[in-house]
């Protein structure tokens, strides 16, 4: 079966890896820069898409809204079965770790080639339990959480996004799209909030 594939990560180490992986499996893929005019063209089949921000979120409620016969694989930052219900109510065919090993992702990119999907039986039974809330998650991930508490000791964003593999102008909009996600104005309104939570 002939696909067009494209990859989508903010990070070009990370991207290259996922499309060296992806062609010792057999297939060829893409880096598009501009994911939605790419999927545009009546060839796409396939987008594998990194979610880390609500930004990236969007991007993947946007690919689903371009092109309903697209297929997206989402990599999420830290699986979880509130950001995996997320994803695939959301649009995606598959969700898998950011951290998987090259073998798993191989398998599971092939179930998605054949028209299947690998998703975790706790992720299906929240999917399919009764009056299951359909409300996006507002908790920050494992990473987030981390980037709060060291923000909380004084790390300075510019330190923060090194350790995190970032730019930090990345950093800056990672964390503003925090801040938004759970409901602060900003850094302080942001440390004020986790505290009250327990996330740090």
């Amino acid at each position: 079966m002939l696909v067009r594939i494209a990859v989508a990560d903010p990070l070009p180490v990370f991207r290259h890896g996922v499309v060296e992986i992806l062609r010792d499996a057999g297939f060829e893929s893409e880096t598009p820069d501009d994911l939605l005019a790419w999927v545009r063209d009546e060839q796409t089949t396939i987008v594998i898409l990194t979610l880390q921000s609500e930004a990236d979120w969007r991007m993947l409620e946007g690919l689903r809204r371009t092109a309903a016969d697209l297929v997206l694989v989402a990599l999420l930052e830290q699986m979880s079965v509130p950001d995996s219900v997320r994803a695939l109510r959301a649009g995606a065919a598959c969700v898998m770790a950011r951290d998987a090993s090259p073998s798993a992702f191989r398998e599971r990119f092939r179930a998605v080639v054949r028209g299947e999907s690998v998703v975790p039986v706790e992720v299906l039974r929240e999917l399919a339990a009764p009056g299951a809330d359909i409300t996006e998650p507002n908790e920050p991930s494992a990473a987030e959480r981390d980037w709060l508490r060291n923000l909380a000791r004084g790390t300075t964003v510019g330190r923060l996004a090194a350790e995190a593999g970032y730019s930090e102008r990345m950093m800056f909009r990672l964390l503003r799209d925090l801040y938004t996600r759970i409901g602060a104005q900003g850094r302080t309104d942001a440390l004020i909030t986790a505290q009250q939570h327990g996330w740090l």
